[in-house]
């Protein structure tokens, strides 16, 4: 019983972290901490416990019938830590303390950053943590308070607002344009691909002017995309947004940009009546509302 009191929750946590990824240094860049620390953790842990939690194998770390029962209850008691932090911070109606918003990279920069004096002066008592990542944040283990996210099936478990669509169109640079004809000579150009295919000519290709063009490599960075477009090395299908606003690059086609997914504003129920909270939601919206026309790529609005 001594050694059961002797657990440390950081060792429960980093536990739990080598059970996801089953590598000491997966789960050491998952929490920012060296490897040796992960080990130190683990093997104190299982003096604690008395048992042997993992089988050390050379392709990675494999949970022992006693570190599948341990993951099960560690499991459950850390979904009810985040729900009671969850309740205690829904219940703070002050206007202080910091707010975490995810969002992607694009929109912080575009939109958001020449209006966050306006936000941090009305709010003195606030500190903002803006997460800018196109990877999807889990508000409901409290990664992030606020979420601003691009999907037509947001999570059951968090509410919000939606908002519109952002649209998407065509770009590239003007001389890349004018070097190809793509009626007669399509096989000559190319698209930048941006996800796994089996075809040179994916769905999304089709739908626009340029279908007989073919797709060639695989960049899924956005900016990695838009810098190959001005290094004329190919059309690029992406965000208004982000094309309306890149120098050098112009719009290839004269189509009406497509609508995209939906923009959410999300939070998590217990939070959505929190003051900070709160507030940042009715800033987010009137920016976002603000910049519909660039993002739904009205260029006359």
């Amino acid at each position: 019983m001594e050694d059961l009191n002797r657990m440390d929750w950081e060792d429960i946590k980093t536990f739990r972290e080598v059970m996801q990824g089953n590598t000491v240094r997966a789960a050491a860049k998952s929490l920012n901490v060296h490897h040796s620390t992960v080990s130190r953790r683990i093997e104190h842990l299982e003096h604690a416990l008395g048992v042997t939690l993992f089988e050390r194998r050379p392709e990675g770390f494999f949970p022992t019938s006693a570190g599948e029962d341990l993951a099960r209850a560690a499991n459950i008691f850390a979904e009810d830590l985040v729900a009671v932090e969850r309740h205690i911070v829904g219940r703070d109606n002050e206007l202080s303390g910091t707010v975490r918003v995810t969002m992607a990279e694009p929109f912080a920069t575009l939109m958001f950053a020449q209006r966050l004096p306006e936000f941090c002066n009305a709010y003195p008592g606030l500190e903002l943590e803006i997460l800018t990542s196109f990877d999807l944040l889990d508000v409901a283990r409290r990664e992030a308070d606020i979420a601003i996210r691009m999907d037509n099936n947001p999570p059951d478990t968090l509410v919000g607002k939606r908002l519109f669509p952002y649209s998407t169109s065509v770009y590239a640079h003007p001389d890349y344009l004018a070097r190809h004809d793509f009626a007669n000579h399509p096989e000559q150009a190319r698209w930048l691909g941006w996800s796994g295919r089996e075809s040179r000519f994916p769905d999304w290709t089709r739908e626009t002017e340029f279908a007989r063009v073919p797709v060639w490599g695989n960049f899924g960075s956005i900016g990695l995309q838009l810098e190959m477009a001005r290094a004329q090395m190919g059309l690029i299908l992406i965000p208004c947004i982000l094309g309306d606003n890149s120098p050098d690059i112009v719009r290839a086609t004269r189509q009406p940009p497509t609508p995209s997914r939906d923009i959410w504003i999300l939070t998590h129920e217990d939070l959505r009546r929190t003051a900070r909270v709160r507030a940042f939601m009715d800033f987010a919206e009137m920016v976002l509302r603000e910049n519909k026309d660039g993002l739904t790529g009205n260029l006359t609005g």
